[in-house]
C-alpha cells in the first residue's frame, strides 16, 4: 500500500511551509533566483513572490534575502534561517514517513518515537538492538540498576553509573533502547542463576557456522531476537528449534534514550 502525508507547517491559521513552498525554496537555493526557482517549481513568479513576501514577513528572521533585478528578476538566496528550515521540514518528512511504514508494519512496537526509529534508520555495530520500558530503578551507591521490560514481557537488567542515569534522566516507563554485542550472549539449555546476570527464555530458530564459532539466533517470546556468537565446542546440547536461555552480563548492554 502506497500510503503518503503531506507535511504542512502553520502558523496560527495559515500555512507558512508546505511542499510547493519548500520546493520553491530549494529551487531559489539551487539557481539563485526567484524566477527561476518558479519556473522550475512549477509556479508563476507572483505567486513565488507572494509566498516568500508571506513567509519572510511571518517569523521574526526571513527565508529569503533578495536584490532588486531588472526583467529577469535580481538575485536572490536563503538566510541561514531559511537553510534551517529546509533541514528541518526534510528531517520532520522523515519521521513522518517512517509513522507511516510503522502503521502498515505490525512487527514494530508503537510504545514511543524511540521504538519507530530505531527499527528503521538505527544502525549500530551491536548485533543485539532491543526497544522496552523502564519499569524499575534501584540505586546502589554509584552505580544504578535499571529494569526494562521488553516487548514479549521479560525483563533485562542493566547496570548504569548514577551520573548516567541522570545525565540520559531515566525515569519509570521511559522507552529505551538497548544494544549489545552478540559475543557477549551465551546460549545455553539451563538458566544461569548468577546475580547480575539476564537470562533470557526463548527457542533456538538458527545457527550459522563461521570457522569455528557460530552465530545462533534465539526467538524470545515471539517478540525479539537476540543474536549470540560463541564457539562451535559450546553448542553440542543445542538444537534448533529447542528452547534455550540467552545470557548475558548486565555491564555488558549499553542504554540510549531520547530527551
Amino acid at each position: 500500500m502506497d500510503l503518503h502525508a503531506l507535511l504542512t507547517l502553520s502558523l496560527g491559521d495559515k500555512p507558512f511551509a508546505n511542499p510547493r513552498r519548500i520546493s520553491l525554496l530549494e529551487q531559489v537555493a539551487n539557481t539563485g533566483s526567484i524566477s527561476q526557482g518558479a519556473k522550475l517549481a512549477g509556479i508563476s513568479y507572483k505567486a513565488a513572490w507572494d509566498a516568500i513576501n508571506e513567509m519572510n514577513t511571518a517569523m521574526p528572521e526571513p527565508v529569503v534575502c533578495s536584490e532588486k533585478g531588472g526583467k529577469g528578476g535580481g538575485g536572490a538566496k536563503l538566510t541561514e534561517f531559511g537553510e534551517r528550515l529546509l533541514k528541518v521540514y526534510s528531517i520532520t518528512s522523515q519521521v513522518q514517513e517512517m509513522a507511516l511504514a510503522a502503521l502498515l508494519d505490525e512487527s514494530v512496537d508503537m510504545h514511543s518515537l524511540l521504538d519507530v526509529m530505531a527499527h528503521f534508520s538505527l544502525n549500530t555495530s551491536a548485533r543485539n538492538q532491543l526497544t522496552g520500558r523502564i519499569n524499575s530503578i534501584d540505586s546502589f551507591g554509584l552505580n544504578d540498576k535499571i529494569s526494562v521490560t521488553l516487548a514479549g514481557g521479560q525483563l533485562i537488567q542493566i547496570s548504569v553509573t548514577h551520573s548516567s542515569r541522570e545525565r540520559l534522566q531515566l525515569a519509570l516507563d521511559k522507552s529505551v533502547l538497548l544494544l549489545f554485542k552478540a559475543p557477549a550472549v551465551l546460549a545455553t539449555t539451563h538458566a544461569c542463576e548468577l546475580d547480575g546476570q539476564n537470562c533470557l527464555s526463548g527457542r533456538l530458530l538458527s545457527v550459522t557456522e563461521l570457522g569455528d564459532k557460530a552465530e545462533l539466533a534465539i526467538d524470545i517470546d515471539g517478540k525479539d531476537i537476540i543474536y549470540s556468537v560463541m564457539p562451535l565446542t559450546q553448542m553440542q546440547s543445542l538444537a534448533v528449534g529447542e528452547p534455550c536461555f540467552a545470557c548475558f552480563d548486565a555491564t555488558q548492554v549499553i542504554l540510549a534514550s531520547m530527551n
